[in-house]
């Protein structure tokens, strides 16, 4: 026994040499000054400004973020021999991306290397793990729903960009762990870096809004069959959608590529009407409040906020949660509760009358 004790301890240290060589591996081999070697994600809103991923993309600005994470004088900059001018300074930190104290220079957004990318999302996993078995029956009772309207094809974008990746911030909103945007800012909320990138991106969610109306859809950079939203007279949608209006030809037409209507002139995408009698509405609301309980419940945010660095609870909340989700889109696809939409799971083959799965219309209180 003795013997074999020892070779399987032999047999563990060999494995997590060579998952340890692996990583240290792809650290030493990867251009971290190449935007593709990183994920890039934004909780955030703008306000009348470029996005932050503009203004780090452009010139060599990701690589002053990242020499600039453990903070610089203008002189020690200089001494690395990275080309840039004063102008690309004070742009960063006009948009917040860096800040300048005592005349010391220093990122202001979390930048997670490889290790520390690897170690938080071994705690997201572990965490999603505990929270997915909690919120499995409230997520099956709302694809079951969708199953009965038709619409089983929306499951997937009404889990991640309506439930998980909506209601639930003005949920942590609202219980006090995020904080409010302050629409003053040239842009609002949070914006960070990790590397590797995720094998499979879940995309995010855009939205058209006129008065208490929002037209929303999931989108995924590997497919672009909802490009052309932009353009489209989607706030015609918004009385029909609440039975104040009779779908004209002009609309019908508009959006027949794309599915929305059937053949008796009924909106086929989902309503989700947030009062208190809609099944679909009071089903993801049972989502959120479990989601939100047992996250609260798994989640240590100060040891978080010290171990990697975030600048206050709030950010390390949205950082943290965002692994969390992503990794609990992940059990639900695993476990066979949702099925990806033909836009995500084939998008070279994917049409625009497959647009039609990632879209839903929302009306607020």
């Amino acid at each position: 026994m003795k013997e074999n004790s020892k070779r399987l301890i032999n047999i563990c240290c060999i494995f997590l040499l060579l998952l340890s060589s692996s990583t240290c591996l792809f650290a030493q081999t990867t251009d971290y000054n190449n935007w593709d070697n990183w994920e890039d994600i934004c909780y955030c809103t703008m306000n009348n400004s470029y996005h932050p991923s503009t203004i780090v993309s452009a010139d060599n600005n990701l690589q002053l973020l990242r020499s600039l994470k453990n903070g610089l004088t203008r002189k020690q900059l200089d001494s690395l021999k990275i080309s840039h001018k004063r102008s690309q300074l004070l742009l960063l930190e006009s948009y917040h991306l860096i800040k300048k104290v005592d005349g010391i220079y220093k990122t202001n957004i979390p930048i997670l290397d490889v290790e520390q990318t690897s170690r938080l999302r071994k705690q997201s996993l572990s965490a999603a793990r505990k929270i997915y078995p909690e919120i499995e029956k409230e997520c099956r009772d709302l694809v079951a729903y969708l199953v009965a309207q038709n619409r089983v094809n929306n499951a997937y974008s009404i889990l991640f960009s309506y439930v998980l990746d909506g209601l639930i911030w003005s949920q942590f909103k609202k219980e006090g762990i995020v904080e409010k945007w302050d629409t003053t800012e040239v842009w609002s909320g949070h914006y960070w870096f990790l590397t590797p990138k995720r094998s499979f991106d879940c995309g995010g969610t855009n939205s058209l809004t006129k008065d208490n109306f929002a037209f929303k859809w999931n989108w995924s950079y590997s497919e672009n069959v909802t490009d052309e939203l932009w353009n489209m007279n989607v706030e015609a949608l918004f009385p029909i959608a609440q039975r104040n209006a009779i779908p004209d030809k002009e609309i019908i037409n508009e959006f027949a590529d794309y599915g929305f209507f059937d053949k008796n002139s009924c909106l086929t995408i989902p309503i989700i009407n947030e009062i208190e009698n809609n099944d679909l509405y009071s089903l993801a609301v049972k989502i959120i409040d479990t989601l939100s309980r047992t996250f609260r419940i798994e989640t240590n945010i100060e040891q978080l906020k010290a171990s990697y660095g975030f600048n206050n609870n709030s950010e390390t909340v949205v950082v943290f949660y965002h692994e969390v989700l992503f990794d609990l889109m992940d059990l639900l696809i695993e476990k066979q509760v949702i099925q990806l939409p033909k836009a995500f799971k084939s998008p070279d083959k994917a049409t625009i009358i497959d647009a039609a799965d990632l879209c839903f219309i929302v009306i607020s209180k």
